[in-house]
């Protein structure tokens, strides 16, 4: 396969050309569909990174039903067919990798502390998908699996739990016009509920405020939010509506809410950045992943237990799982730093 980074970058390019942002709701269109985070049909693993927006993507240009995937070879092994003709989807796979760093002699070169200096990197390589909709004779268990739940949400109300309990301030007011982070302040603002149009508008908008918030020095220290240069009209600042584009569309699809949190003001400077950087959409894409993740680490962490039998023990297990961050990995491959 030749270049990976610019043949999805120019997938992405494509839509944008086109004022579209894959996996954002399209609040003028009520008859569009509902993404989710994509899976694996067979093993129903949840793709991620940059696969959520490429397969979302696909999916809607080809008007698939489902966002469930698999490989030729998995649909084969199913006892499945292909149909003749169909085209696949190209996705990405990586696998981070470390090496350590030697001098002209060979020797470790070792860091202030005296420990071996290692570099990270990571092997990526493309590999391609079918959709489920592609196919014909997939066993029951693949085109109808039982409904998977978001663990400790029963409703699209029990979002309002998340928000009030992943640690940033969110304040509500009546006559507030606007949504916005502020990070001075470590506070999001927002309009009261009842002055969007519906649920699934005011939660798109707040968790596209609260992954904003994500990039606070204090959580995930991201430059679209901690650096000064930053300011409204910069690329900076583009790309970091990107990533809060992004992150609200991951959240959106993780909880199953259309997400309406779209401003297409952006969109110029979205495709210029592409344009001129062929990682852009990985380092957007990783970002937004980060923040997604350290919002449900989050939540989990301070959230009430779900029973009263063993009150103390979901959140002791939370708890015990690092929270996300951009280490070393992340910003070899994503560019965060």
């Amino acid at each position: 396969m030749g270049d990976i980074y610019q043949a999805i970058t120019d997938r992405i390019l494509d839509s944008l050309e086109q004022g579209v942002l894959p996996g954002v709701g399209r609040p003028w269109d009520s008859s569009s569909r509902t993404p989710l985070i994509p899976r694996n049909a067979v093993s129903g693993r949840q793709y991620n990174g940059i696969n959520v927006p490429l397969l979302w993507d696909m999916a809607e240009k080809r008007g698939f039903s489902q966002d469930r995937w698999l490989t030729f070879r998995q649909a084969k092994e199913a006892g499945c067919t292909v149909r003749k003709g169909e085209r696949s989807t190209l996705a990405c796979f990586y696998k981070p990798m470390k090496r350590e760093i030697v001098d002209d002699a060979g020797e470790p070169v070792l860091d202030e502390e005296g420990n071996p200096k290692e570099k990270h990197f990571a092997i990526l390589r493309g590999f391609n998908l079918f959709n489920i909709d592609q196919c014909d004779g997939l066993p029951d268990e693949i085109t109808n699996p039982p409904p998977t739940a978001v663990e400790g949400f029963d409703s699209v109300d029990a979002l309002d739990d998340f928000i009030g309990g992943c640690g940033i301030k969110v304040v509500h007011s009546l006559d507030r016009e606007i949504a916005g982070y502020y990070p001075k302040q470590d506070r999001v603002l927002l309009p009261a509920k009842e002055r969007f149009h519906d649920a699934e508008g005011y939660y798109s908008v707040a968790l596209h405020e609260l992954t904003h918030a994500t990039g606070h020095e204090s959580r995930l220290a991201r430059p679209g939010i901690t650096d000064p240069d930053a300011t409204y009209g910069s690329p900076k600042y583009a790309l970091e509506e990107l990533v809060a584009q992004l992150g609200s569309a991951f959240l959106c699809g993780h909880f199953g809410i259309r997400n309406e949190a779209f401003d297409a003001a952006y969109i110029a400077s979205w495709i210029q950045a592409l344009r001129d950087d062929k990682r852009a959409i990985f380092r957007a894409t990783g970002a937004a992943r980060l923040a997604a993740e350290f919002l449900k680490q989050a939540y989990q962490e301070n959230r009430a237990p779900a029973s009263t039998d063993e009150p103390q023990r979901e959140r002791i297990e939370a708890a015990s799982q690092p929270r996300p961050k951009a280490d070393d990995q992340d910003i070899e491959l994503f560019g965060h730093q």
